[in-house]
């Protein structure tokens, strides 16, 4: 164990976050041989002290180094080197959106917010087959065509009634077909942002779209949050110091805390956008689990929203058919960014989903999805007992603040090595990389049964009963 292979001049030298200065600093010393296979890191608060930072940036290095597979940490040992080229039970590590999917079978997958089996091999099977039958009859064939960009107008009016909430009535000619939510959203970032401008979000959001903004060249930037969700007023206050050029806002089953923001406040959402003139990017992906819900806040401020969704949080994510509803405006130029990313949707899924929304059977397995939930949520609670959970009824996950003793990323890397996937609630975190979050998020829905999600839970209940050593608590 030493201290010796972190430069105080050379971190503080470095462009960019101190906590990454620090993590490449060490891939530096892995890749060179200073830092060899088993070496032993320092404790958090002793290196914090040598560099002059505080333990939460040194906490992010460690962290930020485990997610590349160059250290792991062991409970009651610490945080020691992999070296070079080094993995972590498959390349994951401390907040790691890697950990999505597991060789090992006798883990238990809580980390990706997956709807849970309910009923959709049989049911999109059935649909599968109405759609083959129907092949015969088309020319050309699903094998020998591309789907016009946006999607034919069959694929669209059954989209448009999936999509119908209440006084919310999107025609077909409303909408476009995509590649999942993440190109719906991609389509609105190219269409209503240049390099450089400001995304404004959530404090805690979804990784993907940042993730996207960055490689664009866009910023992102927090804006706080309550219970509701985001707080118009420090929306206002950002949009009048920043001049964002849009907004990215999940108003249902906010990802990771489960909020719902209310009618009223989603009119002023609407009218703050209007009043700085920046476009709203909503994404409603988990509308659909919750029938009682809200007006969307493209009902509201139609000329400026952009509304992403998909079937992917619904009825299975393996669909990859999602829908975009642009203002109509900027219908066509939003048709031209979709078509010019060359991203088709294939023929054959469109048609699937086609035939389970128009079926009923995609309105089968949501139902199937929200019961499931149900009895999921009640397992949690009942396994987590005294705990702070923040959740709803519906959402496919839980955002658990725990003990104090404990800390998220410490959490993390302890049920990974007892076999349990879960993310840290710094996975969320939008800008102020130097803080740390008390919070990890639970996707209960995630796991194949009920005996697995059992499993995992039992996992994080033993741990929080526990006091925390090695990495987990700083030396």
């Amino acid at each position: 164990m030493t201290i010796s292979l972190f430069d105080p001049d050379d971190i503080a030298a470095r462009a960019g976050p101190r906590y990454r200065a620090i993590a490449d600093a060490l891939r530096d010393a892995v890749q060179s041989g200073r830092a060899s296979a088993g070496m032993r890191l320092p404790p958090l608060r002793d290196l914090a002290y040598a560099l002059g930072v505080t333990v939460g940036t040194v906490s992010r290095a460690y962290a930020l180094a485990a997610s590349r597979g160059e250290v792991a940490g062991e409970v009651g040992r610490g945080t020691y080197v992999l070296g070079h080229g080094g993995h972590v039970r498959g390349n994951t590590g401390v907040g790691s959106a890697a950990f999505l999917t597991l060789p090992d079978a006798t883990m238990a997958a809580m980390k990706a917010a997956l709807a849970p089996p309910a009923g959709q091999n049989e049911i999109a099977g059935a649909a599968m087959n109405a759609v083959l039958d129907e092949a015969d009859k088309q020319t050309p064939s699903f094998y020998n065509a591309y789907l016009a960009p946006g999607g034919a107008p069959r694929e669209r009016e059954a989209a448009a009634s999936w999509l119908a909430h209440g006084d919310f009535t999107p025609g077909a000619d409303d909408i476009l077909v995509c590649s999942g939510t993440q190109q719906a959203i991609l389509v609105a970032i190219l269409a209503t942002t240049e390099p450089g401008d400001i995304i404004l979000t959530e404090a805690l959001t979804y990784h993907a779209m940042v993730n996207q903004a960055g490689l664009m060249g866009r910023r992102v930037s927090p804006v706080d949050i309550d219970e509701e969700g985001l707080i118009p007023e420090a929306l206002d206050r950002a949009a009048r110091e920043l001049k964002p050029a849009a907004l990215f806002v999940v108003p249902t089953l906010q990802n990771p805390t489960s909020a719902i923001m209310s009618e009223e406040r989603r009119r002023e959402i609407a009218a703050i956008a209007k009043k700085h003139d920046f476009a709203i990017i909503e994404d409603d992906i988990y509308g659909k689990l919750v029938a009682e819900r809200p007006l969307p806040v493209a009902h509201h401020a139609p000329e400026r929203t952009w509304l992403a969704t998909s079937l992917a949080k619904t009825v299975g994510c393996g669909l990859r058919i999602g829908f975009l509803i642009p203002p109509a405006a900027l219908f066509e130029r939003a048709r031209a960014i979709l078509h010019g990313q060359g991203q088709t949707v294939p023929p054959l899924m469109a048609a699937l989903a086609t035939q389970l929304m128009e079926s009923g059977g995609a309105n089968r397995i949501r139902e199937r999805i929200v019961t499931e939930m149900a009895e999921r949520h009640a397992i949690t609670r009942a396994m987590l007992p005294g705990l702070r959970l923040t959740t709803h009824a519906n959402s496919l996950y839980v955002w658990l603040e725990p003990p104090e003793a404990w800390r998220a990323h410490a959490l993390v890397e302890a049920a990974r090595l007892r076999g349990t996937a879960i993310a840290a609630g710094e996975d969320f975190m939008v800008g102020r990389m130097d803080r740390t979050s008390r919070h990890v998020r639970l996707a209960i829905g995630q796991p194949q049964t009920r005996e697995e999600l059992k499993q995992g839970l039992q996992t994080i209940a033993a741990l929080l009963a526990e006091t925390p050593v090695g990495i987990a608590v700083p030396a």
